[in-house]
């Protein structure tokens, strides 16, 4: 509901909600038809057994139907619209000031801003020389990774996801490679990304735990508490 209610404040976001699910939830349907949000997408992929990293397979589908939104449209005028698009790919349990908005519009082909609460720091993000605009290093978890950023951290215009083959997640990535796997087939140095948010120095999406600790969620959780 949070994550909703955040980016339901512009009429210009299509969120696509991916569950890893065998089948689409009839909580998450309700919650999205109960949100502000103009324009979703619902889906569902069951994650694979076996991966060291989870998420791949629901941001692909993700990209799927992002295409499938964009060659489907017949309005020329929306379609355009759409093929000027920033993706970005937003987590249920992360927090978001909806400022995040208006940074992920200046993207022009891979942009990043700094993430807070993440990689043990206040806010993992890129360092900037004022004077060129340009990356100079990063603070983050593991620096010496191919692209040092956390998923939150980043957004890409859609043109990558629209070309043949599209840009798309490596279901195999090791722990602690995902994003350098992924950011690789940009053909983008780390150095050359957009360092956004006043030069990675304003902090608008945060890491936020959901986990309770060594305690298991009840079997009963989704029929006693509506969250």
């Amino acid at each position: 509901t949070r994550l909703f209610n955040t980016f339901a404040l512009s009429a210009n976001v299509h969120m696509i909600v991916v569950e890893d699910s065998v089948n689409r939830t009839a909580k998450v349907e309700r919650v999205l038809n109960e949100s502000t949000l103009l324009h979703w997408s619902h889906r569902h992929v069951k994650t694979s057994a076996g991966l060291h990293v989870k998420g791949s397979e629901q941001r692909n589908e993700g990209i799927r139907t992002i295409r499938e939104i964009v060659f489907n449209e017949t309005d020329s005028e929306l379609r355009k619209a759409y093929e000027d698009a920033v993706v970005y790919f937003a987590d249920d349990d992360n927090a978001y000031d909806v400022r995040i908005l208006d940074e992920l519009r200046k993207v022009r082909n891979v942009g990043t801003w700094p993430v807070g609460l993440s990689g043990q720091r206040i806010a993992e993000r890129c360092e900037v020389n004022a004077t060129t605009g340009k990356i100079t290093g990063y603070s983050a978890w593991n620096e010496l990774r191919a692209y040092p950023i956390d998923t939150a951290g980043f957004g890409l215009h859609v043109r990558h996801f629209l070309q043949d083959p599209p840009l798309l997640w490596k279901i195999r990535s090791k722990k602690g490679r995902l994003e350098s796997d992924f950011l690789e087939q940009t053909n983008v140095s780390k150095w050359d990304i957009e360092p956004l948010a006043d030069n990675c120095t304003k902090v608008y999406t945060w890491h936020v735990k959901t986990h309770i600790g060594d305690k298991k969620r009840p079997a009963d959780f989704d029929k006693k508490f509506d969250v």
